[in-house]
């Protein structure tokens, strides 16, 4: 019925903005070259974000802990601290500490040593349960993204599947926590945070909203970089010649999207099915032969097609620094990097955490494309 609804309301309301799922092509062209990626070091369990510290060992959050990681390949893991919940989004302040988004919790600064040095628990009276990424501008200024006011960022799917109103922020505070303002609202599941290469604004992507949004540090406006990408954007990185890499941690489908209107359905289906086995994106798409209605992306004479229905995807694309696509890297159906949530880059090296996979991998020649 919602369907039909939709369809008078196009008819009715032609100049009303649609937001179809674009096909993948042009810098989104499908390849296999994510998949060509290499893998450092053994498995670490569900990782979420990374950063390099000043000591040059890389920092990465995994469920509720965070590990310093050294060697050519990472591959020496050792335990920073862990964590009253699980920790997502990580930065690290000029003093060399670093800020830990903590699902529930809020905002921590913890010392090169593991102590927790400050919290942020609420900005304006409203608790902190889901921030999602965290940066740092030149000037000292943290810019920290809210997920949304209902769920915590573990519950991304449920967040999306519910279609509510956005309620996500942008926070901006001093590095000791002070002065805290929340600088835009109503935010759709913002994931991934970073400064322009002239810091004059702060890109912002809405997972929910599919667009990369940019605010004004200076005019406090807000503006819409990208609209419509066929996937959901996670987080944002900016490399030291002013490109971007951005991770989508999943992509969009019909099928999703169709579910996601029908409420009453939809809302059923998350009362009474596994979580796991919702219609609905996942980080990592390992095949379960109870999955409803997905018949689709189940192999055929022992071969899952690439081009199947995608329930998880591997997918990064670089930017350049107006915010234009330039090319894309794609593991696609049946293919071993999905649920990319973190990039990093140190020197010729981008690095990227693939979450449904538990791999940290370094990426191929990402020079293609590259003009």
């Amino acid at each position: 019925m919602s369907l039909l609804k939709e369809i008078v309301a196009r008819i009715l309301f032609p100049n009303r903005e649609v937001d179809f799922i674009p096909v993948l092509d042009g810098a989104f062209s499908p390849n296999q070259r994510l998949d060509e990626a290499r893998v450092l070091g053994p498995e670490i369990t569900s990782p979420d974000d990374m950063v390099f510290g000043k000591d040059g060992a890389l920092y990465i959050s995994s469920e509720r802990k965070i590990y310093r990681c050294t060697g050519l390949h990472f591959e020496n893991r050792d335990l920073l601290v862990e964590l009253p919940a699980m920790v997502g989004g990580l930065a690290q302040l000029p003093s060399g500490h670093l800020l830990a988004c903590v699902s529930g919790y809020g905002l921590f600064q913890v010392s090169t040593s593991g102590d927790i040095v400050r919290k942020m628990e609420s900005v304006q009276g409203q608790a902190l349960r889901c921030l999602t990424s965290v940066t740092i501008a030149d000037d000292g200024t943290v810019y920290v993204t809210d997920g949304s006011s209902r769920n915590q960022p573990e519950d991304w799917l449920p967040d999306l599947m519910q279609n509510l109103s956005p309620t996500g922020r942008l926070i901006a505070c001093k590095s000791d926590f002070s002065d805290a303002t929340v600088c835009i609202e109503r935010l759709n599941w913002p994931a991934g945070v970073v400064l322009s290469q002239d810091e004059a604004e702060v890109w912002i992507t809405e997972s929910w909203g599919h667009k990369l949004t940019a605010y004004s540090r200076n005019t406090k406006k807000v503006r819409t970089i990208r609209k419509n990408f066929a996937g959901y954007p996670g987080r944002i990185i900016r490399l030291p010649d002013g490109d971007f890499w951005m991770a989508f941690f999943a992509v969009r489908t019909q099928l999703t999207e169709f579910v996601i209107r029908e409420r009453e359905f939809c809302e059923q289906m998350m009362k009474t099915v596994p979580r796991e086995l919702w219609i609905g994106p996942s980080l990592d798409g390992k095949f379960n032969y109870r999955e409803p209605t997905q018949i689709g992306r189940i192999k055929k004479l022992g071969i899952q097609k690439p081009w199947a229905p995608p329930r998880s995807y591997g997918l990064i694309a670089r930017l350049d620094s107006s915010g234009e696509v330039m090319h894309s890297l794609h593991s696609r159906v049946g293919g071993r990097i999905h649920g990319v949530t973190s990039l990093c880059a140190t020197g010729d090296r981008i690095l990227a955490l693939s979450k449904g996979r538990d791999l940290l991998v370094e990426l191929p020649d990402t020079s293609f494309g590259r003009s």
